[in-house]
C-alpha cells in the first residue's frame, strides 16, 4: 500500500481508500490503520541553522528541547 495524494492505492494500482470530503472512505479497517499510522507526526533531534544538534535546557522542566516533530512522509 502506499498514500498517493488523497488515495491509498495498492500493488497493482487499485484504489483502496479515497479523502473525500474531509473523511477517509473504504472497507477494510487495515487500510485506516495504515492511512493513521502516515498521519502519525514523527519525533526527530531538534537542529539549529548550522545543522547542529539543540540540547535540552535544564531550566524548562516541562519541555524538551532537544527533541520536535515532523509530519511522517512529507518533506
Amino acid at each position: 500500500m502506499k498514500l498517493d495524494g488523497e488515495k491509498v492505492i495498492d500493488q497493482y494500482g487499485a484504489v483502496l481508500a479515497e479523502y473525500i470530503h474531509g473523511e477517509w472512505h473504504t472497507k477494510d479497517p487495515a487500510v485506516l490503520k495504515f492511512i493513521m499510522e502516515q498521519d502519525k507526526p514523527e519525533k526527530v533531534r531538534a537542529r539549529n541553522e548550522k545543522g547542529h544538534y539543540i540540547k535540552d535546557d535544564p531550566s524548562t522542566p516541562n519541555v524538551n528541547e532537544a527533541w520536535t516533530t515532523k509530519p511522517k512522509g512529507k518533506s
